[in-house]
């Protein structure tokens, strides 16, 4: 299976900023990627040679439809993402996008709760920001093991957001982790329409368990390598219980965004 012509490109970087420790956002210009929605990600070749191999998947952090722009924002762990960082502006990137579905309910007028989990704010500052831009309520809650683990105040202040911060060490915000801010909020009587969330797997299964606890829909946006990102080679399957059935979906082609509920995270 390859993808189709339209979802090739190759984009040039226009800036790229250190917005916290490891922690960088790249702006493309990319005007034919301008329709892409929360959620949605793209695989891109991090170097122009074999090394690395495989692509990689980001998720789209914003979209700047009056400028031609898609966002990206990516934390330094490896080999690919360091070569990333020391891109400078005016590089040509190749990336396969928009890919993968999108959060539902985005339009939703009820109030939601949208919880990332350190680079897990990258698809839920898009959501947070669309939703910000239609008058739609909403609290974002970001958590970080510490405050320099996370953007500081202006990158959200010139953006007209609020999160309410969590670090581990107490450093910025509320002291624990985001799913222990959130489980003060609901057990305070907060009833939001909807949660939705992305981090790392484990933070996933706790904001699922609040969700049911609280009865409170949860969508999770799930991260995960991949080598082909469009359904053939299999290799980012999870699991889902699904009317009593254990089924694996694939990320990529069936996801990133799904019902929290149905994710067997036993498995994991």
């Amino acid at each position: 299976m390859h993808p189709n012509s339209d979802f090739m490109h190759r984009c040039e970087l226009v800036d790229l900023t250190r917005v916290a420790q490891g922690c960088f956002r790249l702006k493309l210009y990319a005007p034919a990627l301008t329709g892409a929605e929360p959620g949605q990600f793209v695989h891109l070749r991090a170097g122009s040679s074999t090394d690395p191999l495989l692509r990689r998947p980001f998720s789209i952090h914003y979209v700047d439809q009056k400028a031609g722009e898609i966002w990206l924002l990516i934390r330094v762990v490896g080999p690919a993402t360091s070569a990333l960082s020391r891109l400078r502006p005016g590089a040509e990137l190749d990336l396969l996008g928009p890919l993968g579905n999108t959060f539902p309910a985005r339009e939703e007028a009820a109030a939601a709760m949208l919880v990332a989990g350190g680079i897990g704010l990258a698809p839920l500052y898009f959501l947070a920001r669309r939703r910000l831009e239609a008058g739609l309520a909403f609290d974002l809650l970001l958590g970080g093991a510490e405050g320099s683990s996370l953007p500081g105040d202006a990158f959200f202040d010139c953006a007209g957001l609020k999160p309410m911060l969590a670090t581990e060490d107490g450093s910025r915000g509320f002291k624990g982790t985001v799913v222990d801010l959130l489980k003060q909020r609901l057990e305070s009587g907060e009833k939001p329409s909807r949660i939705h969330a992305c981090g790392p797997v484990p933070m996933l299964a706790r904001v699922v368990d609040l969700g049911k606890i609280y009865a409170v829909p949860v969508h999770i946006s799930l991260e995960s390598l991949m080598a082909c990102a469009v359904g053939a080679c299999l290799g980012c399957v999870f699991p889902f219980k699904i009317n009593g059935m254990l089924e694996y979906r694939r990320v990529c082609r069936d996801g990133p965004v799904f019902n929290g509920e149905e994710a067997h995270f036993n498995f994991v």
